[in-house]
Parts: C-alpha cells; sequence; structure tokens
C-alpha cells in the first residue's frame, strides 16, 4: 500500500491555533498550534508536547481523479495511560462473529475486524473521532483505513496482537462447528503445538468410537432380524416412522426415508437395545 506524503497544509488540519495553551501556559503574539488527544481530550501544544506517546495513522481523504493516492493525518495519546487504555479496549473487542469460519477470507474478515475495534474504542473517548470513522467508511484494499504497517512501532505491535486474537476465534469457531482438523492447523501456524495434537488425537478418538459404534449397530441389527422383530423408530426430525425389520439394511437406516435427514448412529444403537432387552 501506498501512503501519500502529507504536506505541511495537511498537516496543520491537525492543529488549532489560539493565544495560550491550556496545557503549559505558553502564549504567543502570534498564536499557538495545539493537538488534541484523541483518548481524554486534552489539548496540548508542540512546547508542552513536542511528540505523542504513541499515534495512531488513518485514511483523512482519497485525492485526484484516478483515486492513485491517499491523504493519511495522525491522531496521538498525551500519555502512556491514554495510549494504554485504548489499545486495551482495541485488543479486548471480541473476534468471533466477524472472524467467523472462513480460512480462506481470514485476512479479509480480520482488516475488517481492526477496523471496527478501533472505532468500538473511540466510543469510550473524549477526542474527536469523526474523521476516524470517515476512514473506515472510506476504507478500500489499496488505500486501508487504518495502515498499521506504515505507522509507529505501537499499532504495529498491536496489530499482530489483534491477528492473533483474531486466529485464536477462528480456532474456536472451527471448533463449534465440528471442523476439529481446520481448526488444529490454525493452532499449529499460532505455534500452539500442544493444543493441536490435542484436537488431532480427538479427532482419532471421535473416528474410532464411530467405527465402534457402527460395528454395535451392525450386530444389533443382525439381533433384530435373527429374532423376527420388527421395531418403528420414531425419526427425531420429523417425526416420521421408520420400521426395522427382516429387509432393513445398514444403509438405509443412515438417513430418515422422509425428511432426508441424517440419523444418528448412537440414538438407534440406544434405541434397538431396549427394543432387545
Amino acid at each position: 500500500m501506498k501512503v501519500a506524503n502529507t504536506s505541511f497544509t495537511h498537516t496543520l488540519r491537525r492543529f488549532t491555533s489560539v493565544k495560550k495553551c491550556p496545557s503549559c501556559g505558553a502564549t504567543s503574539i502570534f498564536g499557538i498550534m495545539t493537538k488534541k488527544c484523541i483518548w481524554c481530550g486534552k489539548i496540548v501544544c508542540g512546547n508542552c508536547m513536542p511528540n505523542w506517546y504513541s499515534a495512531l495513522l488513518f485514511k483523512a481523504v482519497i485525492e485526484g481523479k484516478q483515486r492513485v493516492d491517499a491523504v493519511y493525518e495522525t491522531v496521538g495519546f498525551c500519555s502512556n495511560s491514554c495510549s494504554n487504555q485504548f489499545w486495551e479496549k482495541v485488543l479486548s473487542f471480541p473476534a468471533e462473529d466477524f472472524i467467523e469460519t472462513d480460512t480462506s477470507n481470514f485476512n479479509k474478515n480480520w482488516i475488517r475486524y481492526w477496523n471496527e475495534s478501533i472505532l468500538a474504542a473511540l466510543r469510550d473517548s473524549k477526542g474527536e473521532v469523526e474523521k476516524v470513522k470517515q476512514a473506515v467508511r472510506i476504507h478500500t484494499q489499496g488505500f486501508a483505513a487504518f495502515p498499521w504497517r506504515d505507522s509507529s512501532n505501537m499499532p504495529i505491535l498491536q496489530a499482530k496482537k489483534s491477528q492473533y486474537n483474531a486466529k485464536l476465534a477462528l480456532a474456536q469457531n472451527l471448533i463449534r462447528c465440528g471442523r476439529i482438523l481446520d481448526a488444529a492447523r490454525v493452532f499449529e501456524e499460532l505455534k500452539l503445538y500442544d493444543k493441536a495434537r490435542e484436537l488431532r488425537e480427538k479427532d482419532r478418538r471421535i473416528i474410532i468410537k464411530k467405527t465402534d459404534i457402527s460395528v454395535n449397530l451392525n450386530a444389533l441389527l443382525q439381533q433384530v432380524k435373527d429374532s423376527g422383530l420388527v421395531a418403528v423408530y420414531r425419526c427425531p426430525h420429523c417425526g416420521g416412522n421408520l420400521k426395522i425389520g427382516k429387509s432393513t439394511s445398514l444403509e438405509s437406516l443412515r438417513t430418515c426415508e422422509h425428511c432426508g435427514s441424517e440419523v444418528e448412529t448412537m440414538d438407534l444403537v440406544d434405541f434397538l437395545e431396549k427394543v432387545l432387552e
């Protein structure tokens, strides 16, 4: 991503000229240029605070008819306390709903999450945030709303932590929907090798358990046939009756003939065991 050089004119947009700095009391007949902390709203001048403790670069506007360049501005924090409070808010923003389970589009989803987490943090601030909100509205793939790679060390550090948290959320989402091996691969990318191994071992145990259950089901079905019984199993999804007798095959019990839903093997095992008691 190419960030346009911020001209002196654009730099002045971040400052307001006053006769006296409300923070340090410095005065000038020509006026003193001040700037406001994005978190607490404190107004400082270049004399009492030449540099921000940490800063956030944001997309201000796209210039030119061909939209080949973007102008970026900077907001900052007047103290370590303000900076730390802001980034704590950013990193505590929940990621699950933004990251979802799409592993192929993780980076795209993370950028959306990164932008929203910054906006959510700024809702608790006392600084001017309208320009920062506008940055998200005009975000594009070519010109990011908050280009952390081109920012100071603090945004780079926090963005990497945010990516890590988002990957954890991705893994947890994958576990919830039963994609255990995909989750294991994400944990491996995060170098959480013990967690990856634990999930792979769990997947192997599930496969073994399903195999054992299938063997048991086959044996129980054969007992029903040998005894000449006819059992009626009610589908838990649609309530339809599934007759189990001499002509019933194991394959025909995999899905309900009425609604097409998958029939849980364990439920069938429990049902046939009760029939044969």
